[in-house]
């Protein structure tokens, strides 16, 4: 999974994965500017059964055969070796968090502890019936 925020992004392993409002606000809490997307989380998989988890995520497609044209032998080699390469300081890793500004390692730990914590589905849902509740 990767998404895109403001000028960075996030990739996390396909087998992970962070709910959009609970990512947007790990990134609001973390890091000294806005990272909320303005849409659509974009989401790339070699995975053609994935399906969106929320209102808030894209599902691309990226086939085996689309790997081996562009000499990729993984799909983060796909993502980073074209449109989301920021330069030879880079070095995109799972869980990979890099922008030009901003707290790159309060936000990856933030996510990471969020991950370690593994809450369930039932958790986050709970979470946000609570906040729409709330109104916040």
């Amino acid at each position: 999974m990767a998404a895109e925020y403001d000028s960075g992004y996030i990739f996390l392993p396909e087998h992970q994965y962070v709910d959009p409002l609970i990512l947007n606000e790990l990134l609001e809490a973390n890091n000294s500017f806005p990272c909320n997307t303005t849409g659509e989380m974009e989401v790339w998989t070699t995975n053609p059964d994935l399906q969106a988890r929320s209102k808030w995520e894209c599902i691309n497609y990226v086939s085996k055969d689309d790997l081996k044209e562009s000499s990729c032998e993984s799909l983060l080699d796909y993502l980073t070796g074209g449109d989301y390469e920021m330069g030879s300081h880079w070095n995109p890793s799972f869980l990979s968090v890099t922008w030009s500004d901003g707290d790159q390692e309060a936000v990856k730990e933030a996510i990471s502890n969020y991950l370690e914590a593994a809450p369930t589905q039932a958790d986050v849902d709970e979470y946000k019936r609570l906040k729409a509740k709330l109104g916040l």
